[in-house]
């Protein structure tokens, strides 16, 4: 009998060829009913277009699992495991795009649990955030890459631990409020690290800020619910933010300084947050114009700790200390911006060397006071209220005892001044005219003692300018109080707290600029003349040398120059006027050019006669005599 082998060969293949066929289908069957299965139960509302087969691989075009808010364009699956039992090996999903909120009306269960296999995406996408991702999960381990407009970051996670640096973020991802105000608009870069389970607690360093150097360790936990976060900075190391914020705040000043020292802030549940600092300023140099009229150098430093309510708007500093050079000052505050405006602050030292206010005030700000030297030791407290609301209710109190301190050397003297020593001053005016100035009738024949000043010239004054005067030692808390009301009402500077005392003070030895400087002379030459010269002799000096006109001095050359008489046979309502116009010479004397004074300011005028005989300074028949005068300007003015 003859055999076709070539015969049985083919039939053969047929058969393997079938059996292939068979195999493939089964095993597509089985793969499929698998993958199917895995993803019904990771989504039971998952869509796909199709799922298509190759040997130990698995191609799923276009899948949608609108519970877990996912979306790819294709995901590959490598498979293994034995024929009737395939077993997923590694997922890579390409295209994705996610969605972090859950498609709106999915019904869908979603289940996560079970053994998943490695996973990896290679270009991912989250629309809401505008944020580019890729990552891997292999052996239980988390890693990725994230990126976009508010910075990037990578991610290792690990069981219940996670790691994570990041890079000129200056956001999170969808929660702008999470930055704490001082870094909103600023990028930072750093790293974090921590566990995430039982409870979330991490600890980082932001190493970068604004492209600049930076050391800001943080750390963040979640205990029973509730969130505490701590930071601790360096200013050293964030030396550039720190000039740009003083910068903002120092009102044109050009400043030049070195800040050290460290800041530690605990933000512990709701709404608290608490913090603790250590600043110092060295090799500080500033200039302002309306601190000095040159350049100083100094040091300064601030220790403080307290609490902030951002909800409420309140800032509480309850324990501080203040330093300039070795002058130092206790102090506490309160500060609200929430339903209500408003500022209180403590200043103390119970015991202040005198020796270390004159070493520690730099020599700019002196002045003229240059090489002044205290000695003993006086004590300070004030109390300071402000309230933008309600100015009305702002409020100081101060207690300073001097009586312990005393003078060692002044470059300026009283002693010639206080008497008739011939001592002279050198007086400037609101129109550039100077003139010195003798300050008795030795020195000056037109100058007017006590004895003879104008009629009704002390009462009228002290009602215009300063009420308390033979009460106060120089200085008067009520005047700095009514400037305080009236400068918070306003919104601005309107009104000084200058007594008598301190225009003298101010015409007899200072300038007329208007600085920090300046009023810092101002007190201490007050404080001084107070000590050397009698209130009638005070009196005597401020009648002779005021401004009162262009290049006109003094009470008796005002008399000549607007009622061609002297100063003793000034009428009181002559004299009135002239009180008037103390505040602004220049602004007001132009009434007395007209020849007649405004109905309003003839009011003021009457208005200053009238309280004065109210409080018993001036007699009844005085007084009516005065409201029944009239002024006449026949003096020199009337040439104008």
């Amino acid at each position: 009998m003859k055999i076709n082998f070539k015969t049985i060969s083919l039939r053969r293949l047929g058969v393997v060829l079938l059996i292939m066929a068979l195999s493939a289908f089964v095993f597509n069957l089985i793969v499929s009913a698998q993958v199917k299965k895995r993803l019904y139960r990771l989504d039971s509302q998952c869509t796909f277009e199709a799922i298509d087969y190759g040997f130990n691989a698995v191609v799923i075009r276009n899948l949608e699992m609108p519970g877990l808010g996912v979306s790819s364009a294709g995901a590959y699956i490598l498979t293994g495991g034995s024929f009737f039992h395939p077993v997923p090996l590694h997922v890579v999903l390409q295209g994705v795009v996610f969605q972090p909120e859950p498609s709106a009306g999915s019904s869908g269960s979603v289940s996560m649990s079970g053994e998943l296999p490695a996973v990896s995406v290679l270009d991912g996408t989250i629309p809401l955030y505008s944020t580019e991702f890729s990552g891997s999960r292999v052996h239980g381990v988390d890693t990725g890459h994230a990126g976009g407009q508010w910075g990037e970051l990578t991610a290792v996670r690990r069981s219940d631990s996670i790691s994570v640096v990041f890079s000129r973020c200056t956001e999170v991802p969808g929660k702008q409020e999470a930055f704490p105000d001082f870094i909103r608009g600023h990028s930072i870069s750093g790293r974090f690290s921590g566990v995430l389970q039982p409870e979330i607690s991490i600890s980082g360093i932001v190493t970068d800020m604004d492209g600049e150097q930076a050391s800001v360790a943080f750390d963040y936990s979640l205990v029973n619910g509730e969130p505490l976060a701590a930071l601790s900075m360096d200013f050293s190391q964030i030396a550039l933010p720190a000039m740009a914020f003083i910068d903002s705040i120092s009102s044109g000043a050009v400043l030049s300084v070195s800040p050290a020292g460290s800041l530690s802030v605990i933000f512990s549940g709701g709404d608290s947050i608490f913090f603790f600092t250590d600043l110092s300023f060295d090799s500080l140099s500033i200039w302002n114009a309306s601190i000095a009229p040159d350049t100083f150098s100094t040091t300064a430093a601030v220790y403080c700790r307290g609490f902030v309510l951002p909800g409420a708007g309140v800032l509480v500093v309850d324990t501080g200390a203040v330093y300039f050079q070795t002058l130092n000052f206790d102090f506490n505050l309160a500060y609200s911006w929430g339903n209500r405006h408003k500022l209180s602050l403590v200043l103390s030292n119970p015991a202040l060397p005198g020796e270390t206010i004159t070493q520690s005030i730099p020599e700019e700000l002196l002045g003229s006071l240059r090489g002044l030297s205290l000695e003993g030791e006086m004590s300070i407290f004030t109390r300071l209220a402000l309230d933008w609301d309600y100015p009305d209710s702002s409020d100081i109190d101060m207690s300073i005892d001097v009586s312990r301190l005393s003078v060692a050397y002044s470059p300026v003297v009283f002693g010639r001044i206080s008497n008739s020593g011939g001592a002279t001053c050198i007086m400037r005016d609101s129109w550039g005219n100077t003139a010195r100035i003798g300050l008795d009738t030795l020195c000056n024949a037109d100058f007017v003692v006590f004895d003879s000043l104008p009629r009704g010239f002390e009462p009228l004054l002290r009602c215009a300018e300063d009420a308390s005067f033979r009460r106060h030692h120089g200085f008067s808390l009520y005047h700095i109080r009514n400037s305080i009301r009236a400068n918070m009402a306003e919104g601005h500077f309107v009104r000084g707290g200058s007594t008598i005392s301190m225009q003298l003070a101010k015409n007899l030895f200072l300038g007329r600029e208007k600085t920090f400087a300046r009023k810092l002379q101002e007190v201490f030459l007050t404080w001084r003349l107070e000590r050397w010269l009698s209130k009638d002799r005070i009196l005597e000096i401020y009648a002779n040398i005021v401004e009162l006109g262009p290049g006109v001095f003094g009470f008796n050359s005002a008399a000549m120059y607007y009622f061609n008489e002297r100063a003793c046979d000034l009428s009181v309502r002559e004299t009135a006027f002239l009180v008037s116009i103390l505040p602004g010479p220049r602004l007001y004397y132009r009434y007395a050019v007209q020849g007649v004074l405004p109905s309003y300011w003839k009011s003021y005028v009457e208005r200053l006669i009238t309280i004065s005989g109210d409080r018993g300074w001036l007699g009844g028949s005085v007084v009516s005599e005065a409201l029944a005068d009239t002024l006449i300007f026949d003096g020199a003015v009337s040439l104008l």
